[in-house]
C-alpha cells in the first residue's frame, strides 16, 4: 500500500509539473490533423455551410495559438481562415448591403473585414519572424531596404507561404481602407512581399499572387492598362483559367477600366458556365460564381449605354 501511495503521489506530481507540456503536445498533434483535413474544406460544395463553420474554426485556432504560438501550421491556418472568411463571406455581404443602399451596414461589415485582414497580416508576420529576423527594421528603412531584405532572406519555396500571405492580407486590408491614406501608402510594401513570393513560386496557391499583381496594376491610380494586360494574360495562363477568381477579377477591374462591355460579359459568362473545373478549389470557385452572377446583373450600371 505504501508503495502504491508513493507511485500515486509521483504521478500527481508529474502531472502538476508537466501538465502544460502535455497540453502543448496535444495542441501540436492536433495541428497535423488540421493540415490533413484542410483539402476537404477547400473542396466543399456548400457555400453557406462552409461560411457558417469558419467563425468557429477561427476561434479554435486562436485558442490553440494561446498554447502553441510558435506552431507554424496553426499560425498559417489562422491566417488563411481570417483572409478567406473576410474575402469570401464578409466582403460578399458588403456588396449585398451596398446593392440594397444600406451603406451603414456595409461600412460595419467593412470594419470587420479590415480587422480580420490586419489580424491575418500580423499573424503572417509572426510566422515570418519564427525563421527570419528584421521585418520591422527593413520596413522602417524604406521600400528599397525592404525589397533588398526580401531578396536576401527569402530564396526557397518553403519561404513563400509566410511572405505571400503577409502581403496578400496587407493588400486586402489596404483595399478595404482606401479612405485611409496612411494605409494606402503601405501598398508598395504589401506588393513587394507578393512580388517576391511570385518570383520564387508563381504557381503558389493556384496563382493567387499573379492575380494580386494584375489587380494592383489595374486599379492603381494612373494605372497603365497596356502594362496590366500581360499580367492578366499570365495569370490566366498559369491558372489554366481554372481559378475562376482570376477571370472574375479581370472582368471587375480590367474590363471595367477599359470600358469593354463585351469583354466584361464574356468573362463573367465564362465563369457562370464553367463546370467543376478544379475540384481541389471548388469552394473558391463557388465564391467566384457568386460574384460573377452579381456583377453580370450590374452590367448596365457599369457600362451605361
Amino acid at each position: 500500500m505504501r508503495t502504491r501511495g508513493v507511485v500515486a503521489v509521483g504521478v500527481v506530481c508529474c502531472l502538476g509539473l508537466f501538465g502544460c507540456d502535455f497540453t502543448k503536445i496535444t495542441a501540436n498533434g492536433t495541428s497535423g490533423l488540421f493540415q490533413r483535413a484542410a483539402p476537404a474544406f477547400e473542396q466543399h460544395w456548400d457555400y453557406d455551410l462552409a461560411g457558417g463553420a469558419m467563425p468557429g474554426n477561427i476561434v479554435q485556432m486562436e485558442g490553440l495559438l494561446r498554447i502553441v504560438p510558435e506552431n507554424e501550421i496553426i499560425v498559417m491556418n489562422a491566417v488563411r481562415l481570417y483572409t478567406a472568411y473576410a474575402y469570401g463571406w464578409i466582403e460578399d455581404r458588403v456588396e449585398v448591403l451596398q446593392g440594397q443602399n444600406d451603406y451603414a451596414g456595409a461600412e460595419e461589415q467593412l470594419r470587420r473585414a479590415r480587422y480580420m485582414y490586419l489580424r491575418a497580416r500580423d499573424l503572417a508576420k509572426h510566422r515570418i519572424a519564427i525563421d527570419h529576423e528584421g521585418f520591422e527594421e527593413a520596413y522602417q528603412g524604406g521600400l528599397e531596404t525592404f525589397q533588398r531584405w526580401l531578396q536576401e532572406e527569402f530564396e526557397d519555396e518553403d519561404d513563400v507561404e509566410g511572405i505571400f500571405w503577409a502581403g496578400y492580407a496587407w493588400g486586402s486590408y489596404i483595399n478595404t481602407s482606401k479612405h485611409d491614406m496612411v494605409a494606402v501608402a503601405d501598398l508598395p510594401f504589401a506588393q513587394a512581399l507578393v512580388d517576391r513570393a511570385v518570383e520564387i513560386d508563381p504557381d503558389y496557391f493556384n496563382g493567387a499572387g499573379l492575380i494580386f499583381r494584375a489587380v494592383v496594376a489595374t486599379e492603381a491610380p494612373g494605372a497603365d492598362l497596356d502594362a496590366a494586360e500581360p499580367l492578366w494574360t499570365r495569370a490566366l495562363e498559369v491558372t489554366e483559367r481554372k481559378n475562376l477568381l482570376a477571370i472574375v477579377n479581370m472582368a471587375r477591374t480590367y474590363a471595367v477600366k477599359r470600358q469593354d462591355r463585351e469583354m466584361y460579359v464574356s468573362l463573367l459568362r465564362e465563369v457562370l458556365e464553367a463546370g467543376d473545373v478544379a475540384p481541389e478549389q471548388r469552394l473558391t470557385n463557388m465564391i467566384a460564381k457568386r460574384r460573377a452572377a452579381r456583377y453580370l446583373r450590374l452590367v448596365d450600371e457599369r457600362f451605361p449605354r
